[in-house]
């Protein structure tokens, strides 16, 4: 439909009004979704493998937006691309997830709209990684902490969201200044991430090294603390930050074990029989150790409690493409077997980028376990990652989940700055004094006391403990240099 106008040198008169018919069917396919309706929607028709909707989008809104940046109807030779519709659709549902205030002077999204009141905008300026859009200082202006005006649970992948494939979170202060204003300003945030080390909390620790090195240089209280979470394996091992900053695995059985409190889903870990769960492992590993053979792949078989992954050997690569058709593999024989009378319990085959596994268990599951046991329904939930293909692992998470696909942790730091922003809190990373830290002068918290040095050098943050001295990423190995 865009690219229609875009031929015809059409698209800055049409561009918008398109977007608009975009909001018009989506707002038909939500309509009859809400009220199954065994009809196909006309949006389902275009596209057959169309998911589910859990907010008004605004569409129109945001390509405004957009384009009163970017010029993208302004450009004679190269159409509009699926990056920047990709884009496009990010902004704007992240706009429908702030609520409107009643009795608010002026919609924080102002600070986007030079068109609708003139004067109201400064030209976006560059700043280090990530671009800061200047404007109204209402938006500007500091919020004490406390409720944001946002999403209350944002979920997260972890490798390309968070820190690179197969790295660690040790050097982004930006974006752990992000994750820890939304946790001071009442937020939940949960890294879901695939790798599954059991509860050896020492191997997640180690991934998070830099963040929660940051989290304890930055004082963040007990409360704070107790909003963050993860789990690993998808949706197999919770664990919460805790005392010391450290990860605590929650409960699993008993009054408020997150086990037992959400055996009511259908796919929850809780209702999974050690049986069946072999039984799917078996024929993961089986397929993969085929898949092994036939394409001469450079590669070992790694076997876990809840997962069945082909990993490269130490030095070696192993073809997207290979690591593709392992994946489209799984499925097809995965599906063929819970046809008949295999087991039925949810699993997600996935290409991790340098890898593939398949996980007893999947993101819509994990995601749907933390909405029930935190109590935060699906509208208010968001779902940040980077693999929405569907050879992807945060593929499910769009059925329980509004979602943002990003590429990078820049696009992840960008996104968490723009819901920030949109929610009033200053998001100027603190000097070496402690000072400009996204706070309120009216917060209540000593400078002497949690307020501490700023200065910190992320290349001399001990990230490992006494145990661990290197590991495997795939495997979880430790290894002793």
């Amino acid at each position: 439909m865009l690219q229609h106008s875009f031929v015809l040198d059409a698209l800055e008169t049409t561009g918008a009004d398109t977007f608009s018919h975009f909001e018009i069917l989506i707002n038909e396919h939500r309509r009859m979704s809400e009220q199954n309706n065994q009809q196909v929607s006309r949006l389902q028709q275009l596209v057959p493998t169309i998911g589910m909707f859990h907010t008004h989008l605004p569409l129109r809104r945001a390509f405004e937006v957009y384009n009163e940046k970017h010029k993208l109807t302004k450009r004679q030779h190269i159409q509009i691309s699926f990056n920047e519709i990709r884009h496009i659709l990010n902004l704007a549902q992240i706009m429908a997830l702030r609520k409107n205030v009643p009795g608010e002077r002026r919609h924080p999204l102002d600070i986007f709209a030079p068109e609708l009141e003139p004067n109201s905008f400064v030209s976006c300026r560059k700043s280090d990684d990530v671009e800061i859009a200047d404007g109204d200082s209402t938006v500007d202006k500091d919020i004490p902490p406390g409720q944001l005006n946002g999403p209350r649970l944002i979920t997260f992948d972890g490798d390309q969201t968070l820190y690179a494939d197969g790295a660690n979170f040790d050097s982004n202060p930006r974006l752990a200044n992000y994750l820890y204003l939304l946790l001071r300003h009442g937020v939940s945030v949960a890294v879901v991430t695939a790798a599954g080390y059991e509860y050896n909390v020492e191997k997640y620790e180690y991934r998070l090294s830099g963040l929660l090195h940051f989290f304890r240089q930055r004082g963040l209280s007990n409360a704070e603390c107790a909003r963050f979470y993860l789990f690993g394996g998808e949706c197999n091992y919770l664990f919460q930050l805790g005392h010391g900053y450290r990860l605590q695995p929650v409960k699993e059985y008993g009054p408020s074990g997150w086990i037992t409190s959400t055996s009511f889903i259908k796919e929850s870990p809780g209702n999974w029989s050690e049986a069946h769960i072999n039984t799917v492992l078996d024929l993961a590993e089986s397929n993969a150790n085929e898949t092994l053979t036939e394409l001469n792949l450079r590669g070992r078989i790694v076997r876990k409690r809840r997962s069945v992954g082909l990993c490269p050997n130490p030095g070696q690569e192993i073809p997207r493409e290979s690591l593709d058709e392992l994946v489209l593999r799984s499925h097809e024989k995965l599906n063929r077997m819970n046809e008949g009378n295999g087991p039925g319990i949810p699993y997600c085959a996935f290409n991790g980028g340098t890898d593939a596994w398949v996980d007893v268990g999947n993101k819509r599951v994990g995601v749907q376990v933390l909405q029930s046991y935190l109590g935060i329904p699906v509208q208010e939930t968001l779902h940040i990652g980077d693999q929405f293909l569907n050879t992807g692992n945060d593929y499910a998470a769009r059925d329980v989940s509004c979602c943002v696909w990003i590429i990078s942790p820049q696009e992840t730091t960008y996104i968490l700055k723009l819901i920030l922003r949109l929610a009033g809190v200053s998001v100027i990373l603190p000097d070496e004094n402690g000072k400009n830290d996204g706070v309120s002068s009216s917060d209540d918290r000593s400078d002497s006391g949690e307020r501490q040095s700023m200065k910190i050098d992320f290349g001399e943050i001990q990230r490992r403990s006494q145990v661990v001295q290197h590991m495997d990423v795939y495997t979880g190995d430790l290894i002793q240099k």
